[in-house]
């Protein structure tokens, strides 16, 4: 056996894997038909996120989110830099006021897991100081939290460096061909480089973490995931639209766009040389989106279309009139979600460790589903169903030591999300909104309660800066 396990796919899902199993002391390979992270994880909106808006249907996965965004600042710091967003509140917003203080309320619950600051409301006068293109009009205020900013290929590339320096073999421009299956099981993978010279590599475990190609690679070992595409676009443009962050109802009123500012050679925009880096690396300007439509084609056919476009920018003109919104160019990228039924609002965000042993493929992983903001937890699953299979007894390391190597000190436990619990809501979709709706009902009736005896707790523009360590 060449190999205790090989992994398909180079982005931060991959990447996650690998380095776990280096730690573990697993002999280990990557395999990537690109460069590491160039595809979805490239094209994200650069955030390891809570999960405020899961809020709204799915309170668990937002739970496991904000419990595992904690780890990933632990290890990557300073790969992160805190982010503040403003989410201004208009007469005109489906959602009123207090319902928005509210969720922000409930997330404030779960930021203390990530790092995160409490949430801060300000009247209509102060986020105009803050932010002057804001349309007056209808303007009854803003509330603001905070999530981490971070350039997506560089924690891809520093995942693998650290996997590296453990023991583990990385090939890029290197595509998986076809599964080695022996005796109703996988026992490796064929690949084709980029000069065209093929190779075969064996392992007791193949895990398939190719993200939106994960169908495509499953269907090599003749099983199934149950997958659905969505495609996400951004607009970029290489210059500041606005100073500080911004989150806006969308055109249809029903979703929500950022409007997010970065700057000249931000965090983790100094990569190894010759590496690959992220769109937004190494200059400064405005990242707007993300769009969630249904992809009808393959990953490999991911591209915006004219009717995207046109949405993130009418999303923007709305509330920021007066903001010349010419000069942008746009990136996508497939999402592979889980497809639990229940239509396209309930799509759960979670992720799933398939075994396909169940349908007589033994020695097969898969993992569905998942982001950016929970890959560490997604790589730990896996590689601990790797283990169960290999007999491998070694605990998870990959919150006990920075991307870099240095110990992290313990830190007091924090629950993370019960996964039965979450297991049984995944399979029924509209218990899973029920449950979040039950939560959100009794933290609106205890805002209304705390609004009648305190009133409105506003802040200014200054308290805005020096809560999140701003420069005047």
């Amino acid at each position: 056996m060449d190999y205790d396990v090989i992994v398909v796919g180079g982005g931060i899902t991959g990447a996650g894997i690998l380095r776990d199993c280096a730690l573990r002391g697993l002999k280990a390979l990557l395999v990537e038909r690109a460069s590491p992270g160039n595809a979805t994880t490239a094209a994200s909106t650069h955030l390891i996120h809570g999960g405020l808006r899961y809020l709204l249907y799915d309170r668990l996965t937002t739970h496991a989110t904000a419990w595992d965004a904690g780890h990933i600042a632990a290890i990557a710091g300073p790969l992160l830099r805190r982010l503040p967003i403003l989410w201004p509140l208009y007469r005109e917003h489906g959602h009123g006021p207090e319902t928005v203080e509210t969720l922000l309320e409930v997330y404030d619950d779960f930021q203390a897991m990530k790092g995160g600051l409490p949430h801060l409301r300000l009247g209509a006068a102060e986020t105009l100081r803050l932010v002057p293109a804001l349309r007056p009009d209808g303007l009854l205020g803003a509330v603001s939290f905070d999530e981490w900013w971070v350039d997506p290929v560089a924690l891809v590339e520093r995942n693998l460096e650290a996997a590296r320096a453990c023991g583990a073999v990385v090939r890029t421009h290197t595509r998986v061909t076809g599964l080695i299956v022996e005796d109703g099981a996988v026992r490796g993978v064929r690949c084709s480089a980029q000069d065209g010279k093929l190779s075969e590599a064996r392992a007791g475990v193949v895990i398939n973490a190719a993200g939106p190609w994960a169908a495509e690679v499953s269907r090599m070992g003749s099983v199934e995931v149950p997958l659905i595409l969505r495609r996400g676009t951004h607009l970029v443009y290489d210059r500041r639209l606005v100073e500080t962050a911004l989150i806006l109802e969308a055109a249809d009123r029903e979703r929500i766009v950022f409007v997010i500012p970065f700057e000249n050679g931000g965090p983790g925009a100094a990569v190894p040389e010759g590496a690959s880096v992220s769109p937004l690396a190494g200059r400064g300007g405005t990242l707007i989106g993300p769009t969630d439509v249904k992809q009808a084609g393959g990953p490999d056919t991911t591209a915006p279309d004219d009717a995207e476009v046109r949405y993130l920018l009418d999303s923007v003109r709305r509330w920021l009139p007066n903001v010349s919104l010419e000069g942008h160019r746009s990136m996508a990228g497939a999402r592979p979600l889980l497809d639990q039924g229940g239509g396209e609002k309930l799509l759960s965000r979670e992720f799933e460790i398939c075994d396909h042993a169940a349908a007589g493929v033994a020695g097969f992983l898969t993992v569905a589903g998942g982001k950016m903001s929970d890959f560490r937890l997604m790589a730990k699953e896996a590689v601990d169903a790797a283990c169960a299979k290999l007999g491998n007894q070694e605990p998870c390391l990959t919150h006990r030591q920075t991307l870099d190597g240095r110990p992290i000190p313990v830190r007091p436990p924090v629950p993370g999300p019960s996964r039965p619990l979450a297991k049984f809501l995944r399979r029924h979709p509209r218990l899973r909104e029920g449950y979040a709706y039950a939560h959100l009902a009794v933290a609106f009736l205890k805002h209304l309660l705390r609004l009648a005896v305190s009133g409105k707790q506003e802040v200014t523009a200054d308290d805005f800066r020096r809560h999140y360590s701003l420069k005047p």
